[in-house]
């Protein structure tokens, strides 16, 4: 696929992944359309965006991959992209995925559940959770998702 090709698949997948996320939790996610230049992460609040879910997601830098298959060595290039990102911004990464035919996933650090007994350690693959969208977004709604230490 050619660039203008990739950025429209990325586009819609953005657009698909925050429709869902709605479908579940009532909040749209907004694309960041400065990350098409500058970088950084694709999705954000909303302008106006409150309450308790509002909050949770607020917590989190997430980027967005919708491609044909998710091999092990795309996921961890994905999930690397998605920790500096959050990184630069002092946010937990949230890297949402879906291959074909398959329904959304959402890999979260470990330490954005419980930052109380797990170090910041998101480089590392296994210290990190793949959950069903829904999984997701009953942690976003139940405020599982904690502010970050910077």
């Amino acid at each position: 696929m050619n660039g203008a090709g990739s950025r429209r698949k990325g586009a819609s997948g953005e657009r698909e992944f925050s429709a869902a996320l709605h479908d579940l939790l009532g909040i749209r996610l907004a694309r960041r359309l400065t990350q098409v230049r500058a970088g950084g992460h694709d999705l954000e609040l909303p302008e106006g965006a409150s309450g308790p879910v509002a909050e949770a997601l607020a917590r989190l830098a997430i980027e967005c991959k919708r491609y044909a298959t998710a091999p092990p060595g795309s996921l961890a290039q994905w999930w690397s992209q998605a920790v500096r990102q959050a990184e630069a911004v002092g946010l937990w990464p949230a890297l949402a995925y879906r291959p074909d035919r398959h329904p959304w996933r959402v890999r979260l650090p470990l330490a954005c559940l419980r930052p109380d007994l797990i170090p910041e350690v998101w480089h590392d693959p296994d210290l990190t959770a793949d959950l069903p969208l829904p999984a997701f977004a009953c942690l976003c709604r139940e405020g599982a998702i904690h502010p970050r230490k910077v």
